[in-house]
């Protein structure tokens, strides 16, 4: 076993129980939805809603889960003796948060389908243009959550470099707000410039990524639109949060 493997297994081992107990609560949230569709005798209302909800809930998913081990470290300071780089351990958690939520995302998908097959019939929308929607789906939550993971663990090695300055360890949160209120300012003025805006723009994709879900007259309707997807976007998300990682 190498010792990122080990570093795999450790912190896998430290974060089961909470992601077990993340799919219960998730199994429960479909009982109940399920159960009040029979109780109020709605067939296809909670139960899609609920499986819709949770695929939002998953945009920060692994964000949490990522800081939740990284307060887990703090408090036992077991990496304090590991030789690994700094990167290395956070990489190994990167990669055990995204298993987790890639694992999540497959089972309320399954869940979906089979709501959908089972009740085809009901559903306006036809099977090719459904998979091409959730594929999308579940990529661009993948992709989100690992963005925002970055960016957290950023914040995060901030908050906690600040403890070397005394005079500062009581205000760690407002520096924290700070810091992300100037860099919020940063990029919104530098979106708001024309000419990059205008380069960002030139590239596109055109994708069926709008997803809009309607109840009507007892069945539910699914509106694809064809969206742009600026390519020079998504690679400069990739480079920041390249960079917000080796900062971290």
């Amino acid at each position: 076993m190498s010792a990122f493997q080990g570093l795999l297994k450790k912190d896998f081992d430290i974060s089961k129980f909470w992601f077990l107990l993340w799919g219960i609560v998730i199994v429960l949230l479909l009982i109940i939805s399920r159960a009040m569709e029979i109780y109020f005798h709605t067939p296809l209302t909670f139960l899609p809603f609920t499986v819709m909800m949770m695929f939002g809930f998953h945009i920060f998913f692994l964000p949490a889960m990522l800081l939740s081990m990284l307060h887990l470290e703090g408090k036992t300071q077991f990496w304090l003796y590991n030789p690994q780089s700094s990167k290395v351990l956070l990489l190994s958690k990167i990669v055990v948060c995204f298993i987790y939520q890639l694992i999540a995302q497959i089972f309320l998908t399954t869940i979906g389908l089979m709501i959908y097959q089972i009740h085809k019939a009901q559903f306006m929308i036809e099977t090719a243009s459904l998979m091409k929607g959730i594929t999308i789906i579940n990529i661009g939550l993948l992709l989100a959550g690992l963005y925002f993971s970055c960016l957290f663990m950023f914040f995060w090695a901030i908050y906690h470099s600040l403890k070397k300055f005394p005079a500062l360890k009581n205000w760690r949160w407002l520096v924290i707000v700070l810091v992300f209120l100037i860099y919020d300012i940063i990029l919104t003025l530098l979106s708001k410039i024309e000419f990059l805006r205008e380069i960002v723009q030139k590239w596109s994709i055109p994708d069926t990524m709008d997803l809009q879900l309607h109840y009507e007259k007892g069945a539910w309707k699914f509106l694809l639109n064809t969206t742009d997807i600026p390519i020079l976007e998504l690679v400069l998300y990739v480079i920041e949060a390249l960079c917000l990682f080796l900062i971290s």
